[in-house]
């Protein structure tokens, strides 16, 4: 690295302009103190980062941002935004929690996935709401439904198939408005 220019430059109006300059690297770095505000620039042949700091904000801009610590933590006492314009990950080696005080809401433009060894999704009090055009729940294992009361209607067509299907309630009811149709090789009743 060859000799760096090196200036220090008073003025009574324009405060402190602190500047180094590297002609081998192409690069000038600048720090202006000017009673309002002190801005940091480290301009290269390609990309400029620059850090503004006022008495109420700090603006940082760049082309790459890395934070690296043992331990971070972000408070705010007002509002909190993360926005990328691309891709935007969250990812945890160990366990992660999301808590709202209020409202939660998640949504995509696109497809929506959610998976996990365990899943367990609770409305305490309150209602569970699932809908789509078509909605489909498959068990490898075992599907369960245990609720006081237990509807289920299709407005066009209901099916109800296995290989062993059994029915039972202390009063059950087989009903057809138009048609009751009940066939089988054999034919058991009472």
């Amino acid at each position: 690295m060859g000799s760096l220019v090196c200036r220090v430059e008073l003025h009574k109006k324009n405060g402190i302009i602190i500047t180094v300059e590297n002609k081998d690297a192409d690069i000038i770095q600048t720090m202006v103190l000017d009673g309002n505000s002190i801005t940091t620039t480290n301009a290269g042949a390609d990309e400029t980062s620059v850090i503004t700091q006022t008495s109420d904000s700090i603006t940082i801009q760049c082309k790459d941002f890395l934070l690296d610590a043992e331990t971070i933590t972000c408070q705010s006492s007002g509002d909190t935004v993360h926005k990328s314009d691309n891709n935007f990950k969250a990812k945890s080696s160990a366990a992660m929690e999301l808590s709202a005080g209020a409202d939660l809401k998640a949504s995509a433009k696109a497809a929506m996935k959610l998976s996990g060894n365990d899943i367990d999704a609770k409305a305490s009090p309150g209602d569970v709401t699932i809908s789509g055009m078509n909605v489909n729940t498959t068990a490898t294992v075992k599907a369960g439904v245990d609720s006081k009361t237990l509807e289920l209607k299709g407005s066009i067509s209901a099916k109800l198939e296995g290989g062993l299907t059994d029915v039972k309630g202390t009063k059950t009811t087989l009903e057809g408005s138009a048609l009751t149709t009940i066939s089988g090789g054999l034919i058991k009743i009472g």
